[in-house]
C-alpha cells in the first residue's frame, strides 16, 4: 500500500520544510499551491514533493482538487504548519497496512504565540485527515470538513500544529476565513440580522472563555477568547451585508450585486 500526503500552500516558506521532512520517507509528498509569492513552491521542490497550482476559491475544492493529482492508494491531508510526531508516523504505517478500510482520526496539539495551548480556541482537537483514495470528499469553502461511507477510527500518537506565530497572522486568517465564510453561507441561502450577529457573537466567546476553559490561558487566552468573538461577529455582519447589497428581486430571487 503506497500513501501520499496532500499539503496545502500559500506563502508558507517558514514552515514547508518542517512539514515535509516531518513525513519523509512515510510517502510522498503532494503540495497544492495557490500562487505562493516566496520561496514555498522552490522549498517544497527541494525536498521532493510534486506540486501543483490552483487558485484557491474554498478549501474544500482545494483538497478536492488534490485528489485528481494522486494515484495512491491511500492520502493523509497535511497543513504547512503541522508536523508528523514519531509515534503518528507509525501508527499510520500499521493503519494503512490493514485489510478493512477505514478513515482515520487524528489528535492535534496546538501551539501558538510561543507556547502549547490547553484550553480554549487552541485546545487540542481531533481531525480526520487519513483516507483510502476515492472514499472521501471534502464539503464546506471555510472549516471544511470530509465526507465518506467509512468508519472512523482514532490512530494513535498526534500531529504538532504550529500555528499563529504572531497576531498579524492570527488577524490575516480571521479577515480571510470570516469573508470565506459569509459568501457560502449567502450562497447558500443563510440569513441574519444585527441583533443575531451580536448573539452569535457573545455565545462564540461564552464557549471558549467559560466552557471550554480559556481562562486558565492566561492573558492570551483571554485575547484569544475576545478575538473569537470578534471574529463571529465579523463572518455575521460580512453576511448581513451581503444581504443588504443583494435584496431578493420581484419574484423572491436574489440579485447579487455584490461584484462591481
Amino acid at each position: 500500500m503506497n500513501l501520499d500526503v496532500v499539503v496545502l500552500t500559500k506563502n508558507e516558506e517558514k514552515n514547508i520544510t518542517d512539514c515535509l521532512r516531518s513525513f519523509r520517507g512515510l510517502g510522498r509528498a503532494v503540495v497544492i499551491d495557490d500562487g505562493s509569492t516566496d520561496r514555498t513552491v522552490a522549498l517544497a521542490q527541494a525536498q521532493g514533493a510534486q506540486v501543483h497550482y490552483r487558485s484557491l476559491d474554498s478549501f474544500a475544492e482545494q483538497r478536492n482538487f488534490a485528489l485528481t493529482k494522486t494515484d495512491a492508494d491511500w492520502i493523509f491531508f497535511l497543513d504547512a504548519d503541522e508536523r508528523f510526531t514519531p509515534a503518528l508516523r507509525s501508527s499510520v504505517e500499521k493503519f494503512v497496512s490493514r485489510p478493512q478500510p477505514a478513515a482515520g482520526s487524528i489528535r492535534r496539539v496546538n501551539y501558538a504565540f510561543g507556547r502549547r495551548h490547553r484550553f480554549g480556541h487552541l485546545a487540542p482537537d481531533r481531525v480526520t485527515r487519513l483516507f483510502p483514495r476515492g472514499r472521501v470528499k471534502w464539503e464546506r469553502a471555510v472549516h471544511e470538513s470530509p465526507e465518506t461511507d467509512l468508519p472512523i477510527e482514532k490512530l494513535e500518537g498526534f500531529l504538532e500544529h504550529h500555528t499563529y506565530g504572531d497576531w498579524n497572522r492570527y488577524l490575516d486568517k480571521f479577515v480571510g476565513y470570516a469573508r470565506l465564510w459569509a459568501e457560502e453561507e449567502f450562497q447558500n441561502g443563510r440569513r441574519t440580522t444585527a441583533l443575531s450577529a451580536v448573539l452569535h457573537a457573545a455565545a462564540a466567546f461564552f464557549k471558549m472563555a467559560v466552557q471550554r476553559l480559556g481562562f486558565l490561558e492566561g492573558s492570551v487566552g483571554w485575547a484569544l477568547c475576545w478575538y473569537h468573538g470578534g471574529y463571529t461577529l465579523s463572518k455575521y455582519l460580512l453576511l448581513l451585508q451581503k444581504q443588504n447589497h443583494n435584496p431578493p428581486g420581484p419574484e423572491g430571487e436574489i440579485k447579487d450585486n455584490s461584484q462591481g
